[in-house]
């Protein structure tokens, strides 16, 4: 039995984990960037034997994993394949491949690989890789601000927490996965143009052109937010529409089918 991944296009290749805390955030980025799930090809070495793990999650826990002997040929699964997982991990670096996956691509993982799912223990993430212990900071911990004649008593638990984006992407299943990091690479891009992106919504479609012309990809993008800067609002909507007219033609080649952005609209 061999781990099956679908036709997704991979976020990282070859990438090199030095220890067990990068592969822990290297996990983290790519379910962020996917919302739904991973897969993830690991190499790594156990008392000088090379072992090839390839593992699926969705954002919480392993779903299914299983471990190969590069030599051999033989495949461990279940417990097994976890501590082997682990002593990879703890034995030096790794090299990862990294597919983020949305949530229709872990379902159907998890059809196409229900022998390798059965056998897998659910567990966390964290238990596979621990977060690092950090200072615990109590509700009422306050921090003294010297000042003349006294000091200043401020809270520190009342900094807001970062909010998260909304990505809403509405797509036929085949398109989906690779909607999610072109909707990441448009939330990162205005922000740097000073906008606060609260939503982000992609709508995509199938397109068959007539006279045998082939199937094209009609795409529209809604984005809400508040400018935090001074950019007219003419030039942000015209400087917008062209970066995603080019990632378009990139977007074309990675789905194979011409890519047209039908419409932009602009909440701010």
């Amino acid at each position: 039995m061999s781990v099956k991944l679908p036709p997704v296009i991979p976020l990282k290749e070859n990438y090199l984990c030095s220890n067990k805390e990068e592969f822990a955030g290297l996990m983290g980025e790519t379910v962020e960037v996917s919302g739904g799930g991973a897969f993830f090809k690991v190499f790594g070495k156990v008392g000088g034997k090379a072992y090839y793990a390839t593992m699926l999650v969705d954002n919480r826990k392993i779903l299914a994993i299983e471990v190969r002997d590069v030599e051999s040929g033989e495949a461990l699964m279940g417990e097994v394949a976890l501590d082997r997982l682990r002593e990879m991990l703890d034995s030096g670096p790794v090299i990862v491949d990294t597919f983020p996956l949305s949530d229709v691509d872990v379902k159907m993982s998890i059809v196409d690989n229900i022998d390798v799912y059965n056998a897998t223990p659910k567990m966390s993430l964290d238990e596979l890789c621990p977060p690092a212990p950090g200072p615990v900071t109590d509700a009422s911990e306050r921090v003294e601000k010297p000042r003349e004649g006294g000091s200043e008593e401020i809270p520190v638990a009342n900094q807001k927490p970062k909010k998260k984006l909304k990505l809403v992407v509405n797509a036929p299943p085949n398109i989906e996965p690779y909607l999610r990091p072109f909707g990441n690479r448009i939330s990162k891009y205005v922000k740097s143009l000073g906008v606060d992106i609260s939503a982000l919504g992609i709508e995509a479609k199938e397109v068959r052109y007539a006279l045998g012309a082939g199937v094209g990809v009609h795409i529209n993008v809604r984005i809400e937010g508040k400018i935090n800067s001074d950019i007219d609002r003419r030039n942000l909507k015209e400087t917008i529409e062209s970066f995603l007219y080019r990632e378009a033609s990139d977007l074309s080649e990675e789905i194979g089918k011409k890519v047209v952005i039908r419409g932009v609209e602009l909440r701010f």
